[in-house]
């Protein structure tokens, strides 16, 4: 550990996890998440008029992040999809879970659909840090793709591949009975001052159902919204948004020379009221940094 890293002002088991993200490989659970599987013949049909990303060349083993947006366009949800065999796995916060269940619940009418909720029966244990790969793969075979079933000490584990922290890594879904411990714990701090130097936005947190998905910068709206697909919900808000070029806020990372705290404003020599900070941390590497909603001009 260097020294810098032990005089700045986060733990020791903060500094070893972050260690471990930038350099290695570290898990950690998400405890907030909610899990579903949907099947049946329609499944991607039916997903294609809900979300914003394209469904059409998903195939088996492949994965795609998105947003469920109000009929107005802001954000109801942010998800991770991975295609597993004859079945879809979705992930997201589990504040946004009772959105999806809305529309589970109210928008599959003829449909050949069948959603289950898989929150009660896994956990989501997530490995992130560029050895991520190499180090699962010593104990279990890894997918060719982003998707598939393995064994991990005889249990069966769904191999998920995401990249939460900046430098890549895997979701694995074991059942609530099975514990390992092949890997280094991180705890929630070192996690978010990772996530934020990669300039990944947290629901919750950063997005909130005021937020639309443009406004959460380019390298998120890339990954999460087409614009060559067909209606769904909120589509019309962000194609009228695609067409103008802009919004008129964006989500940023920032440095600073003083500590920062979520609901502090932000100010700019032109203007007082430039933006509004939604989440900080203390980067060994970087310093004070946080993620903050500017106003663009």
């Amino acid at each position: 550990m260097s020294d810098r890293l032990v005089q700045d002002p986060i733990s020791p088991s903060t500094a070893e996890g972050y260690e471990l993200l930038r350099g290695g490989c570290g898990r950690y659970e998400l405890r907030n998440s909610a899990l579903y599987e949907l099947t049946g013949e329609d499944r991607k049909a039916w997903l294609q008029g809900q979300i914003t990303n394209d469904m059409r060349n998903l195939q088996p083993g492949g994965s795609m992040a998105f947003c469920l947006c109000s009929p107005t366009g802001q954000t109801e949800a942010v998800g991770d999809l991975w295609s597993v065999d004859d079945r879809y796995l979705i992930r997201m916060h589990r504040a946004a879970s009772s959105a999806f269940q809305h529309r589970l619940d109210h928008m599959i009418i003829m449909e050949d659909v069948v959603a289950r909720d898989l929150t009660p029966a896994y956990r989501l244990v997530c490995l992130q840090g560029p050895y991520a790969t190499a180090q699962l793969r010593e104990h279990l075979e890894l997918p060719h793709l982003d998707a598939s079933v393995s064994q991990f000490k005889g249990v069966e584990v769904i191999c998920l591949r995401s990249n939460r922290t900046g430098l890549g890594g895997w979701d694995l879904l074991v059942p609530n009975e099975a514990l390992e411990s092949a890997f280094a714990p991180i705890d929630e701090r070192a996690f978010n001052i990772a996530r934020l130097e990669a300039g990944i936005p947290r629901f919750g947190e950063d997005i909130d159902a005021r937020v639309l998905p443009p406004e959460l910068g380019p390298w998120f709206e890339s990954k999460h919204v087409s614009y060559q697909k067909g209606c769904y919900t909120g589509q019309e808000v962000l194609m009228r948004i695609h067409s103008r070029g802009h919004t008129n806020r964006t989500w940023m990372a920032l440095i600073s020379d003083q500590p920062m705290a979520a609901g502090n404003r932000v100010s700019h020599r032109e203007r007082e009221d430039a933006g509004t900070v939604t989440s900080s941390e203390f980067s060994p590497q970087f310093g004070f940094i946080a993620g903050a909603m500017i106003r663009r001009e």
